[in-house]
């Protein structure tokens, strides 16, 4: 559109100062040469002469210039439309580019969220083997105290409560860590007063050279009520 605009413009330039300076030269030559029309062919002659000679050098330089603009104006006319081109293709790849980023992103986060969601279920896995493993280690330590034979001596007696009560100390240390109940005091309550009974069992058996059953008894209840909720927390069972 411009450029019809431009090409438009010019054209009317070139009429107008054709006109002008036919005019002028005409002007020029009836004043100089006022006499009428002449029948003469010699006369027209001349006066053909005298315009071509003066016109010719004009249009002449008239085609040039109009020549000279319009390659001109076509070359503008092609820069901006390479320019145009070349923004409109700079931005496409741009745009491109930044949907592919976008979808990049996005495959990555998804990719994030998987492996945080694997590294939780790795962990949550690893979690329960090691809280399965403390549980078979509490069951089995607890149970060889309530396992008695007649031809054991005090010492071979007395071993089973000192180890239970080594691993009560161990548990209250670092196994409930594993259990996530460093904040639960009554769990943690009731590991103190196993581990003090069982102190308690090893000194009778040790000085009085006998079963203190009420102590026994109370042993057996905290052990399993330490259990059931060891085995709520690593079934996820336990309400918080």
């Amino acid at each position: 559109m411009e450029y019809l605009k431009q090409s438009k413009d010019l054209q009317r330039n070139v009429i107008l100062c054709i006109v002008f300076v036919s005019i002028i030269i005409l002007a020029f030559y009836f004043y100089m040469f006022n006499s009428g029309l002449s029948k003469d062919s010699n006369s027209w002659s001349n006066f053909g002469d005298y315009v071509n000679g003066l016109l010719t050098p004009f249009l002449t330089a008239i085609n040039i210039y109009v020549f000279i603009k319009m390659t001109n104006a076509i070359s503008s006319l092609e820069e901006r439309r390479t320019i145009n081109a070349n923004e409109i293709e700079e931005a496409r790849l741009e745009k491109e580019l930044k949907q592919a980023r976008e979808q990049f992103e996005k495959e990555i986060e998804n990719d994030k969220i998987r492996l945080d969601r694997e590294l939780e279920n790795e962990r949550k896995l690893l979690l329960m083997q090691l809280r399965k493993q403390e549980i078979d280690s509490f069951l089995k330590v607890m149970n060889d105290i309530f396992v008695f034979e007649k031809q054991h001596d005090i010492n071979e007696l007395a071993y089973p409560i000192l180890r239970a009560y080594q691993y009560t100390e161990s548990l209250l240390l670092s196994g409930i860590k594993i259990f996530g109940i460093e904040k639960d005091f009554n769990i943690i309550s009731k590991i103190h007063h196993l581990n003090r009974n069982l102190d308690i069992l090893y000194n009778e058996l040790k000085i009085n050279k006998n079963i203190d059953q009420d102590i026994h008894l109370k042993i057996f209840e905290e052990k399993r009520e330490i259990l059931d909720v060891l085995i709520d927390i690593t079934l996820d069972k336990r309400k918080e």
